[in-house]
């Protein structure tokens, strides 16, 4: 008999660089479904794992805001934007009352700008010898701060928030057409539902739009639990998780990571709380919307009202 869960949301915080690594690790496990296997000691090892394989999509999780004077020769980064996941603008700091070049993005975008452009600064500031690319380079700016990680006093393009939402694998496979936010998403092929790790079941997420305890819903209950019964089977034939996989259903239970900056998430909000998006999807994109209100009320109060305080 399969489980069935509701869908829900929730953020991952981020507050401090000397949490990068743990945080990223959090994030990097829900792929794994091994996050039973956290401890003291097992961030810089998984995350040096990840780094060797080349799967850099995981550390994209960690954003880190940075700022520099708005001088003639620190305006060269101006000219470096076509690196994915960075952000750069001239914003006016509200602390000096001065212009200032602000620079953000996530932990790969860093890495990829000390690749292409050989600016190490940026990683060197951050301090964490397991993301340099090198270790005794010059710096190419002058003086540049390390602000702070996650949220900033900037704009919204400045600011990023890392979720983990339970939805169910339509839902997420029309949120990662957003090419601007990065994702983790529980593996249906490493992730193996007939061992005892998992209870031995396939666990679905409740569907919004089939009502409970009609005919419909009979049928499709009816219809998951058959699936189960072949995933199973299927299983003790010697079947692995990638094969295994092929059976399983829109309405099967994933586990997602997902970060943007705040502009993004406003674009996602517009989009996927419409009511044109699909219900599931709807649905988590409105627990997300209600949960940021609550934190940041002046970045999403507008978005708020038109899709869920007026309701």
């Amino acid at each position: 008999m399969v489980r069935i869960v509701e869908a829900d949301a929730e953020i991952y915080p981020l507050e401090k660089k000397e949490d990068i690594c743990t945080h990223i690790e959090r994030c990097g496990r829900t792929c794994y479904k091994s996050e039973n296997m956290i401890t003291n000691e097992t961030a810089v090892p998984f995350i040096n794992g990840i780094l060797k394989s080349g799967h850099e999509s995981v550390i994209e999780h960690a954003n880190v805001i940075f700022t520099m004077p708005n001088i003639p020769e620190n305006r060269r980064i101006l000219t470096m934007r076509d690196i994915r996941g960075l952000n750069i603008s001239v914003e006016r700091d509200s602390l000096t009352g001065e212009d200032a070049i602000v620079v953000s993005g996530n932990m790969r975008a860093f890495r990829d700008l000390a690749r292409k452009y050989d600016i190490q600064d940026f990683l060197l500031l951050i301090g964490n010898p397991l993301f340099f690319i090198k270790q005794d380079a010059s710096r190419a700016f002058d003086g540049i701060k390390l602000e702070s990680v996650q949220t900033s006093r900037f704009s919204e393009l400045h600011n990023y928030i890392t979720t983990h939402s339970v939805c169910d694998l339509g839902a997420y496979k029309d949120i990662t057409r957003h090419r601007l936010a990065s994702f983790s998403i529980e593996s249906t092929r490493y992730c193996n539902y007939a061992k005892g790790k998992f209870g031995s079941e396939l666990t679905m997420i409740e569907p919004c739009n089939i009502e409970k305890g009609t005919e419909m819903y009979a049928e499709w209950l009816k219809c998951m639990n058959m699936i189960e019964e072949s995933y199973m089977k299927m299983a003790a034939l010697g079947g692995k998780g990638d094969q295994l996989r092929m059976l399983l259903p829109h309405s099967i239970k994933a586990d997602m990571i997902m970060s943007a900056n705040i502009t993004e998430w406003k674009h996602i909000f517009s989009l996927r709380c419409h009511q044109a998006a699909h219900p599931s999807v709807r649905l988590i994109m409105k627990k997300m919307l209600n949960a940021f209100y609550r934190q940041w009320p002046d970045f999403f109060a507008e978005q708020y009202r038109e899709f869920i305080g007026q309701q």
